[in-house]
């Protein structure tokens, strides 16, 4: 054999072994995968009404309007308050959502399920407090919808009178 072809056939072996190690599978160490929490794709908070001192539902407007789209979100919580800092709060707030698959028909949603409880509910008291209860969508992985609204239903309880007073407020998160 002569010098030139023991350089190249060295040169061959070399390469081939290069190409080989760069398609075998490597670990180095500790490897991990951050997702930024600020990315807005991530996680999206909207705030139904805030403040109400009547019987609310949120709007149909899909654009700014009353309803928060959660199609492909994988977890969604509610925010449910009543109480204020304008009014008191000694009647009672009643809140339940509806969902739609369209943005047109709506449906009310009734497999809530509260921070307070593993029952699965249709509505959310909250009697005579100032008070914030978390509830959550139970089958948003087995269920689809395209919107959420909130609906609060101010109730009579310990008004003389026999009308409801405090204020109640409405928010969702939505995680994507």
């Amino acid at each position: 054999m002569t010098k030139t072809y023991k350089i190249f056939t060295g040169l061959i072996v070399i390469a081939l072994a290069l190409l080989a190690f760069s398609f075998s599978p490597r670990v180095f160490g500790s490897i991990t995968n951050r997702i930024s929490a600020n990315n807005v794709k991530e996680l999206q908070t909207y705030s139904f009404f805030s403040a109400t001192t009547t019987s609310a539902t949120s709007t149909n407007l899909s654009a700014g309007g009353g309803f928060l789209t959660v199609s492909g979100a994988k977890k969604i919580d509610f925010y449910f308050t009543h109480g204020g800092t304008a009014t008191t709060s000694t009647a009672t707030s009643t809140f339940s959502v509806q969902f739609t698959p369209d943005g047109t028909n709506w449906y009310d949603y009734s497999k809530l399920v509260t921070s307070t409880s593993s029952a699965v509910v249709a509505t959310v008291p909250i009697v005579g407090a100032t008070s914030t209860v978390i509830a959550n969508i139970s089958t948003i992985l087995t269920d689809t919808f395209y919107g959420l609204r909130c609906i609060a239903l101010e109730g009579t309880t310990g008004r003389a009178g026999g009308s409801g007073d405090g204020e109640h407020t409405c928010t969702a998160q939505a995680e994507f």
